[in-house]
């Protein structure tokens, strides 16, 4: 049985987990201190209502943490006594593996170890990755809006205030302000939907727009790299990649979206629409978001008219810059993002092959 897991590092170390547990991501905001938590909670935020408690890896495993940086992000999980921030350096990709691809916990773990919050490690091509038991992570992490339990064996940090002061000490003043900023917006109220309404989307950025398509039809994201190109194809078919022994062809879909095909493409998704595999090439792979219908808007009919045709709808950033919306469109932080219908773009007339070689 395979699974898919979002692929992620933090202070160097690729961790990844099952994506179904991931509720929304966002920037790193500032964060207030709070007594009587477990050390390696490090603080909570305002999101949308919901006082979020966030863990530091680091400290979740016992190590020195490390200072925060603007550019951390936050992964908000559903976890067993409600969302829980998770820290994050750098956001990577997705990746299908199968359970024989992953090497069980263990396996690696030397004479007498004992594996506490690792499931299995899986070897990718970027790396190891080790991938976490986010129950057992977050087995005794505090609920929302609630205090930690206190049969908690692990003792709370003596000043949560001068921790968090010290995590934040090497920002400049300008991020610091950029943090309030975050805080501000991300505390803004939002309509409250049951996550079974939910529905993941991949998000990408395709030269400076952004762009979502159903998580459903993405198998894994990957590096664009090696391309073959294949003679007497159209422009828009970059070529051939190998992806692990698989022959997988790369098609730019910036034609058929009306976007210039100038600027550069380092990342690559690897989609499944209606049994054809093929790769979208893309600027950046922003992340992953879940939406609810209720955020479904209609798209504006001056909208460009490639645009209209080919995307179902269109959304917004997510905290500062992600966001989705299906069947229409919205602005959430100022920044405004098309879902793509896949199957209407592969029979886009600028993408068909019609040429006859002699």
């Amino acid at each position: 049985m395979e699974k898919t897991y979002l692929i992620f590092s933090h202070h160097g170390t690729r961790y990844g987990f099952d994506v179904g547990l991931v509720r929304e991501i966002v920037w790193l905001p500032a964060l207030s201190p709070i007594e009587e938590l477990s050390p390696y909670i490090c603080g909570v935020f305002n999101l949308h209502g919901r006082v979020i408690p966030v863990l530091d890896l680091c400290q979740r495993f016992g190590r020195t943490p490390e200072p925060y940086r603007l550019s951390d992000r936050i992964i908000v999980i559903a976890g067993p006594a409600g969302r829980v921030g998770l820290i994050v350096s750098e956001l990577h990709d997705l990746a299908t593996l199968s359970e024989a691809a992953i090497a069980p916990a263990r396996s690696y773990q030397g004479a007498g170890g004992e594996a506490r919050f690792v499931l299995g490690e899986a070897k990718l091509a970027e790396g190891l990755t080790m991938l976490l038991d986010i129950p057992a992570l977050l087995s005794s992490a505090p609920a929302e809006q609630e205090p930690a339990d206190e049969t908690l064996t692990q003792e709370p940090p003596p000043n949560p205030t001068r921790l968090l002061s010290e995590l934040f000490g090497q920002l400049a003043p300008n991020e610091v302000a950029r943090l309030r900023q975050r805080t501000s917006e991300l505390a803004q109220a939002q309509k409250v939907v049951q996550d079974s309404a939910l529905q993941a989307y991949a998000v990408i950025r395709l030269e400076n727009e952004l762009f979502a398509l159903n998580a459903d039809l993405v198998r894994e994201f990957s590096h664009l790299r090696g391309i073959a190109p294949v003679p007497c194809c159209p422009a828009h078919i970059l070529g051939n990649m190998n992806l692990r022994g698989d022959i997988l062809t790369v098609a730019d879909i910036r034609p058929a979206l009306g976007l210039s095909t100038q600027g550069h493409l380092t990342e690559v998704v690897v989609v499944q629409v209606s049994g054809l595999l093929f790769g979208l090439p893309a600027s950046e792979i922003v992340g992953v978001a879940h939406l609810a219908p209720v955020d479904i808007g209609v798209m504006p009919a001056v909208s460009e008219r490639a645009l209209k045709a080919y995307c179902s709808g269109a959304a917004s950033a997510l905290g500062q810059t992600l966001g989705i919306l299906d069947q229409g469109v919205a602005t959430v932080g100022g920044h405004s993002i098309g879902i793509l219908d896949m199957e209407k773009i592969l029979s886009a007339r600028e993408l068909q092959v019609a040429e006859e070689v002699r």
